[in-house]
């Protein structure tokens, strides 16, 4: 039974600083509430979990802003910690079974079957993929250079990491204090045949810019933002 969820919040969201000078990114607003806050409304539609949330900069703010919530457990990894180093660091606190996940990416994953999918295959971890779409609009000539078509902003081929990963606690024989998990702990998981993929095909957006920022919020302003659309 899977039902702790980890919360990777420790980075400084250098490439928003307008946003993130004085608060850490996940702390950001979306529709007046923290882009953390809608994340773990994500899971809660689904069941009720333990939440940790792994903190470094400016980590007192979400200390702050959770104190009152009894499921939820804010926890110091440190400023400079890698991804990692953040799970590893967590190590004493963790149940056989946890998901891992981004603080700042909102996504509409099928947190049921995503679980499901972890305890069918048995395995020490799942990584959740899905098809991204193109920032840019691409254009489509023959081989005069003649334009023949223009395709907006259309799904890429193959597939990115973006996080909701399940892990036993297996997995921490695959990090130290330095790890970067998406470099060599997840490299090495593969080489052992013991990292499977959940392929989501539905919304998925990180708050990566500033105009990523925009449209998480113009998406909450249309009275039904996507990654609350479980359909």
């Amino acid at each position: 039974m899977v039902k702790q969820i980890v919360l990777l919040a420790g980075g400084k969201g250098t490439r928003m600083r307008e946003l993130t000078e004085t608060i850490p990114k996940p702390m950001v607003e979306v529709g007046g509430m923290p882009v953390l806050k809608h994340l773990i409304n994500i899971f809660e539609y689904f069941d009720k979990y333990e939440f940790i949330i792994s903190t470094g900069y400016k980590s007192k703010i979400i200390e702050d802003y959770f104190k009152d919530s009894k499921n939820i457990k804010v926890i110091n990894t440190g400023d400079e910690t890698n991804t990692g180093g953040r799970v590893y660091k967590l190590s004493e606190y963790l149940n056989d079974d946890f998901i891992v996940t981004y603080g700042d990416g909102l996504a509409n994953v099928n947190i049921e079957k995503l679980i499901d999918f972890h305890k069918d295959h048995g395995d020490i971890a799942t990584i959740t993929v899905t098809n991204p779409t193109s920032r840019f609009g691409l254009v489509e000539f023959n081989d005069d250079n003649v334009v023949q078509k223009f395709v907006e902003k259309p799904k890429l081929d193959g597939f990115i990491n973006i996080g909701f990963f399940v892990f036993n606690l297996r997995v921490l024989n695959y990090l130290n204090e330095n790890s970067t998990l998406e470099t060599e702990p997840l490299i090495s998981l593969s080489q052992d045949s013991a990292l499977h993929a959940f392929k989501h095909l539905g919304y998925f957006e990180p708050m990566d810019t500033y105009r990523e920022y925009l449209q998480l919020n113009k998406y909450w302003d249309s009275g039904n933002p996507p990654w609350m659309n479980f359909g």
